[in-house]
């Protein structure tokens, strides 16, 4: 016996004192009504209704039990009515965690434009470069820059950005300009943390190379100064770099010597269920990335 269905089909003939009635309304077979009435009536080992030829009413036990019951179906549907709309609408709370430096400059921004669009979705923001466990902190939706270890998320690639070396006229004034990879070493390298290891391609030969850094940072930002600042060679996103390369402030460095484009990624934790609010988001943040490719990209 499916029990809830038969609950809310008596509640049904109640209230039409009519088994046609409550059957029609409940789209069933008149025959399946008398069903599942008798099988709640010998689940409870008590008879709810008296019928006659004229009508139906409900015995003392039955009125108790409909006027117990009527409640919690109320309840029941507005529960269902209240996830049905937090699904269906754009509302609520959406919590992400953005790149530090990247989301700061290439996000933050902008977000207004979402607010004045979804006026009733609320932002919760982290910003942060370290590698966070979507599922298990609650994040709705995480961007992040660079490969990605977890394949138990889903992940969306909406961007890619090239890396460049960079130093500043001066420094390589003072200290030579690198012709050759090799000579690298020679010179006061600023590394990012995540990124130790560099790989370049020339003739379609991959290299290696891990410089031993003479300054090594986790903020990306931190590190561009400091090579605005003549303090050595640093290896960074284009996005970081690219007003300061149009302005001279930083020169590219072995430009012969390509690398392969870094992702960025959208990582969310379900693929099915995926709510309204977080899908707007996601096209948001993919249209935005899709304005801001001059900054990607030489």
């Amino acid at each position: 016996m499916d029990k809830l269905n038969a609950i809310n089909l008596f509640c049904r003939v109640i209230e039409t004192q009519s088994f046609t009635q409550a059957a029609q309304l409940e789209q069933i077979s008149l025959a399946m009504a008398s069903k599942l009435i008798a099988q709640l009536e010998e689940h409870l080992n008590v008879r709810l209704l008296y019928r006659t030829t004229r009508k139906i009413t409900p015995t003392e036990a039955g009125l108790f039990y409909y006027q117990r019951c009527l409640p919690i179906l109320n309840e029941l549907k507005d529960a269902e009515n209240s996830v049905s709309n937090i699904t269906s609408t754009l509302q609520g709370k959406i919590t992400i965690s953005l790149p530090m430096d990247f989301g700061s400059r290439f996000v933050a921004p902008y977000l207004g434009q979402f607010i004045a669009t979804y006026p009733n979705i609320q932002l919760n923001i982290e910003f942060s470069d370290r590698r966070v466990d979507v599922v298990a902190e609650g994040y709705d939706l995480v961007l992040r820059i660079g490969s990605l270890e977890d394949s138990s998320i889903v992940a969306k690639r909406i961007a890619q950005s090239e890396l460049i070396l960079l130093a500043s006229p001066e420094y390589l004034d003072k200290h030579g300009t690198p012709e050759i990879l090799e000579q690298l070493a020679q010179h006061s390298c600023l590394l990012y943390e995540n990124h130790q290891q560099w790989l370049f391609v020339d003739n379609d030969q991959k290299i290696k190379f891990k410089p031993t850094p003479h300054i090594l940072s986790n903020n990306g930002y931190a590190l561009l100064q400091m090579a605005k600042a003549g303090q050595g060679i640093v290896n960074l996103p284009l996005f970081l770099a690219k007003d300061d390369l149009t302005a001279g402030n930083l020169v590219e460095v072995l430009p012969q010597y390509k690398q392969n484009s870094i992702d960025i990624s959208i990582l969310y934790p379900h693929r099915r269920y995926l709510s309204p609010k977080v899908k707007v988001l996601i096209e948001f943040l993919s249209k935005l990335m899709q304005e801001r490719q001059q900054y990607l990209t030489k």
